[in-house]
Order: C-alpha cells, then sequence, then structure tokens
C-alpha cells in the first residue's frame, strides 16, 4: 500500500512538472527575434497612454496582416509578466494577473511585447510603453444606451458599467416605462446616494434618489417655462440648479448633421431638496438663454451658458453662448450679479457644457460653431479654462468628429467624455488622465471583454457620469415610483422672480444628450 502511494506520489509530481515546463518553455523566445522599427498596430489603440490602476484589462486584436501566431507579453517592475500565445490576433488578458500587475506597479511603465509569426519565422515589434498611474478612477460609469436614429428613441435604458471588470448592469430600461423617455441622469460629487433623472411622457416626472429612498416630483409649474431640464447638484446635496427649456428640434435631409436641437426659451431655477421648493433670481430668468448650470467645488458660485434672445426668424446657427457666472450664499439663498466669463464674441464659437474639476482650479468645456446641443455637431470639441487666469486652450485630445459630454473622477485625476471619432455615428466613452498641473494625456476608449466589441454595438453612450461606488437603488423602488404619482414642487412666489408662459409638448420627446 505504501509503495503504491509512493508510485503514484511519483507520477503526480512528474506530470505537474511536465506540464509546468512545458508551459513555460511553450513561449518563443524575444532575444533572437528580428524587431519592426515600428510600433504593432492594435485595435482599439491602447498604446501610449496612461492607466488607471484598477482599470479592466484593455483587451486588444493585433492588426497586422498575415500572422499564424501571435505572441504578446505584458510586464512592468515588479510581478511576473503576463504572457499569452494565440493562433488568433485577439488578445484577452486575464483579469487576476492583469489586476495584479497593475495594482503592484502604480506609477511604474507597463511594456506591452507583441510578436507575429509568418512563414516560420518570429518577429517582434517596437514595445508599446503605456503608464501606470498613481491614482484610480472612479469604479463605476453610468450612461444612457440609445439608438442613433430620432424614430427609435423608444428603445433605451439607463446602465452602470463596472469600470474594474466588465460587468455591466441596467438600472432602469423603458420597458417598464411605458416606452418613456429617460434623460439627464446627475449625481451629487459621483456619489450614487444622491442622484436624479428624468422620465418624460405620460408618466413625466423628475426621480430623485436620495439615501436609498426613491420619490418622483413634477417640477412643471405655472412659474417655469418647463420641468426641470439640465442638473447641477449643488456641493451640499441639497440643492439642484436647472434649466428649464423650451426645446425644439430641426431635421436636415442632406450634409454632415441629421438633427439640430436647440432653444425657443430657456431659464435656471433652484431647486431645495428639503423644502420641495423652486426659487429663481432675476439675473437667471431674463430674455437671454441661460442654459447650463454647473457649480464651482465650494458651491459659491454658479457657472452657465447664457445667449441673447435673437430677433424673430432668426437662422437657428447664428445662435452663439457664453460662459457666464453668478455669486450664490446658500446660507441665505442669496444670488448676486451675473458676470461674463469668456464671450462668443471672443471665442467666436459658441460654449457649452461647463464642468470645474474637483480642486476648483479648472473648467472643462465644449466649443462649437453654435448652439449647445452638441452630440450631433461635428464641430463641437473639448477646451479647458484655467481659473486661475482666465486662459483657455485646445485639448489635445480632440478628433477631427464629435467631443461632447464630459465629467471629472472625484479626485480630478481622470475625465470621461463622449466621441464618435470611430465611425462619425456612434458616440463612445473615452478616458483620459490629467495631471495637477493641468497637463491632459491620450484618450482611450472604454475597454470590452470583447475587443470587437464596438464593430457590431450599434447604441450611442451618452452623458458618462463617473461614480465612486456602486449604485444600488432598488429597481423594484424604481418601477414603482415611476408607476406612481408625482408629488408637486411649490415655487416661491417673489418680486425677484419672472413668470414666464409654459413649455410645449416638444420637451417630452426623446432628446439625445
Amino acid at each position: 500500500m505504501k509503495k503504491k502511494l509512493i508510485i503514484g506520489l511519483s507520477v503526480f509530481v512528474i506530470l505537474g512538472l511536465t506540464i509546468f515546463f512545458g508551459i513555460a518553455f511553450r513561449y518563443p523566445s524575444l532575444e533572437n527575434m528580428a524587431t519592426m522599427e515600428r510600433l504593432p498596430s492594435l485595435y482599439p489603440d491602447y498604446t501610449q497612454i496612461v492607466i488607471p490602476p484598477n482599470m479592466a484589462p484593455l483587451n486588444f486584436i493585433v492588426k497586422e496582416d498575415s500572422g499564424v501566431q501571435y505572441y504578446v507579453r505584458i510586464h512592468s517592475k515588479n510581478e511576473s509578466a503576463i504572457s499569452i500565445l494565440n493562433e488568433d490576433p485577439e488578445i484577452k488578458i486575464p483579469l487576476k494577473k492583469w489586476k495584479k500587475l497593475l495594482n503592484n506597479n502604480r506609477g511604474e511603465d507597463l511594456f506591452i511585447d507583441v510578436c507575429v509569426k509568418r512563414h516560420g519565422t518570429w518577429k517582434k515589434f517596437k514595445p508599446v510603453i503605456n503608464k501606470i498611474a498613481m491614482e484610480e478612477i472612479d469604479g463605476y460609469l453610468v450612461y444612457r444606451l440609445i439608438n442613433p436614429g430620432y424614430r427609435l428613441w423608444k428603445k433605451m435604458g439607463i446602465y452602470m458599467r463596472n469600470l474594474q471588470n466588465f460587468e455591466e448592469d441596467p438600472i432602469i430600461v423603458n420597458d417598464l416605462t411605458n416606452k418613456s423617455c429617460m434623460n439627464c441622469h446627475s449625481f451629487s460629487k459621483n456619489n450614487p446616494d444622491k442622484a436624479l433623472f428624468h422620465v418624460r411622457g405620460n408618466l413625466g416626472g423628475t426621480i430623485l434618489v436620495e439615501e436609498g429612498k426613491v420619490k418622483k416630483i413634477n417640477m412643471k409649474t405655472d412659474y417655469t417655462l418647463s420641468p426641470g431640464v439640465y442638473p447641477a447638484w449643488h456641493p451640499d446635496g441639497n440643492r439642484i440648479a436647472f434649466s428649464v427649456n423650451r426645446i425644439a428640434q430641426q431635421f436636415y435631409s442632406a450634409g454632415p448633421k441629421s438633427i439640430t436641437v436647440f432653444d425657443k426659451a430657456s431659464d435656471i431655477i433652484l431647486y431645495d431638496t428639503k423644502r420641495n421648493l423652486i426659487t429663481t433670481s432675476s439675473a437667471l430668468s431674463t430674455d437671454a438663454f441661460e442654459n447650463m448650470p454647473a457649480w464651482s467645488p465650494d458651491g459659491k458660485f454658479l457657472y452657465y451658458c447664457s445667449a441673447p434672445q435673437p430677433d424673430s426668424g432668426h437662422a437657428v446657427d447664428s445662435v452663439k453662448y457664453s460662459l457666464l457666472r453668478i455669486a450664490y450664499n446658500a446660507e441665505s439663498n442669496a444670488w448676486g450679479e451675473a458676470d461674463t466669463v469668456l464671450s462668443s464674441e471672443k471665442t467666436g464659437l459658441s460654449l457649452s457644457w461647463p464642468r470645474v474639476s474637483p480642486d476648483g482650479r479648472f473648467l472643462m468645456f465644449s466649443m462649437s460653431d453654435y448652439g449647445y446641443f452638441t452630440v450631433y455637431n461635428p464641430s463641437s470639441d473639448l477646451y479647458l479654462m484655467d481659473l486661475k487666469t482666465g486662459e483657455y486652450r485646445y485639448l489635445s485630445i480632440n478628433s477631427n468628429d464629435v467631443e461632447s459630454y464630459h465629467s471629472w473622477s472625484s479626485n480630478g485625476r481622470w475625465f470621461v467624455f463622449s466621441s464618435k471619432r470611430q465611425n462619425s455615428l456612434f458616440s463612445r466613452p473615452y478616458f483620459s488622465y490629467f495631471d495637477k498641473d493641468g497637463k491632459n494625456y491620450k484618450a482611450f476608449i472604454m475597454p470590452q471583454e470583447d475587443p470587437a466589441f464596438y464593430d457590431t454595438f450599434l447604441k450611442n453612450y451618452n452623458i458618462p457620469e463617473l461614480l465612486t461606488s456602486r449604485w444600488n437603488v432598488s429597481k423594484w423602488e424604481l418601477y414603482k415610483t415611476i408607476q406612481g404619482d408625482a408629488s408637486q414642487v411649490d415655487v416661491e412666489k417673489t418680486e425677484d422672480h419672472i413668470p414666464k408662459a409654459p413649455a410645449s409638448a416638444s420637451q417630452d420627446k426623446g432628446n439625445e444628450n
């Protein structure tokens, strides 16, 4: 019996050693390979980028012709290298090994050696050298998925992606909301405990989520142009600035633009979540078009876009927005005077989507040839202003196509933005590292488990918002609340408030933000 046990153990050890050395020596040696004096062509392009240490594997396809075998070696200063040998150019990186490699090499270079075997001979390319950042990106991204065609907006949903792996969860889909449009999801300081989104149509209302409690409010009143549209949470988490807009749309039968969304009127209001009360200021409710509010991190200033009311019969492409800001005192709920930060007369362009960095130093915004609804406008690019100096610059991450909505990570070291650079039709989320001095680095697309995913995925990613933790809102509570009645908000009727006519029914359309 003892002899049999010894023989069995010996066989087991020999077998294990055979497997180990077989695996260890099956990879080709890079030392004797001929070197191609260029970087390999990878899809998606994950070369020369800065990577969050908590990002999911950057799976890719080696886009080099005639290869019969592909060898990829990923390594850094610490930890064992990740080696992948394939007959297929699709490279999928093991999640656990990838996470360990990145986490133990923060601040170090990450090398990717790519080798291709052709006609019995291995050749290697110049190594791809990426950088692993010290700082993490917020672990979750929330976005709306919607078809690009105007007629197909009735199939949409709000989804959450775990950026540390490839898990995607639906938060709410409009199969549960009588096909109503859902838009403008927003969070207080990247915190999922304070969130909102709008539901339009016959179940219309603003869905407010605070500390796990869900309620629906009706923000349409006789004293506001419309229900709330574009939101911005005050840093105290108890107030939300909204634009109220009379929205219209114009369609094109030819040319690079399919649709333009514009306003016939717009103001900005302030909603107090504790008092269920809307207030405003005469400075934010003028004949001009006030739109797209954004708070400074200390809550003392509200930035927003404004365009002068055009003459009757004006061309849509003549409306250009400037960047303004107004002081605000939260203790007294008092507003100061509006001040122009950057005028359209100076830029010659139209400004939209102002977003202040978490440290209050920088402001990122979009500019295009006209209007504010940039997702359909190929001229839209991203810019950055230094709020200390007032100087602004064009960002190097722009492409020849649409760059639109953007948001910051909670630590200010990363930002995400929507871009149509892949094919001019579908918006995709891209990330960029942003250092403390205001320098941005090469952008990269959100990784997918299948590196060819975006080639066949026929929906747009809208309003990408980074979250510090998982949004654990109950789907059942959301469904019940959406199907239920909305509570009516109150309006403070003072001399400082200028009532205007209510919105038209166009507000309920499936606008793609």
